[in-house]
């Protein structure tokens, strides 16, 4: 039931490029794509295609009402009282490391991350107002790093991607740092 659940959210999540014209103003001011293709110092120094993020940036309006928007939590059995979008999405983030490494220890092709990582940009957080421009630059280095290592996906890659969501998480909600820090591949 639970893997179902989310298999339905991931889906619906990974659709965020399909549909999030209706989430934001099509006024939005461009932001800089050259920016999202900076990666951190645990990744090679070098720069990867553009990245077209207008569908899913810092300007892009979030819709009240949604299920995980201020108001309208998102109900599990693992949190009765409703978790943010983002939060949500972000558990999807680690189901699909988790997979990853296993795919890697196997020696299996590993499916890119990206896709549903990029949507948390654009997802409703649990306090709204750390959504800001500090959230979005840490959010555009960890999408790098995310990148690259779907381009070269590996145990140092992986680890890149733990260490930017400590990173983050030391700065706002840092509650889940140490079972982050669990995720590290020894």
């Amino acid at each position: 039931m639970k893997r179902s659940l989310l298999l339905c959210s991931l889906a619906l999540f990974a659709s965020c490029s399909e549909d999030a014209t209706a989430r934001h103003d099509a006024n939005q001011a461009d932001a800089n794509p050259a920016d999202a293709n900076q990666v951190n110092a645990d990744a090679p120094n070098r720069r990867l295609d553009p990245l077209d993020d207008s569908d899913c940036n810092l300007q892009t309006v979030l819709v009240a009402g949604i299920p995980g928007s201020p108001g309208n939590l998102i109900k599990s059995e693992r949190n009765p009282n409703g978790d943010s979008e983002l939060a949500v999405v972000m558990r999807l983030f680690v189901d699909g490391l988790r997979d990853s490494r296993l795919m890697i220890e196997a020696g299996e092709p590993v499916k890119p991350l990206f896709p549903v990582h990029r949507v948390m940009r654009c997802a409703w957080p649990t306090v709204p107002s750390e959504r800001d421009e500090g959230y979005d630059a840490r959010s555009k280095a960890y999408l790098g790093v995310v990148r690259y290592f779907d381009e070269s996906p590996s145990k140092d890659t992986y680890n890149a991607i733990v260490s930017n969501c400590v990173a983050c998480h030391q700065v706002s909600c840092g509650g889940v740092i140490e079972f982050i820090e669990s995720l590290r591949w020894e």
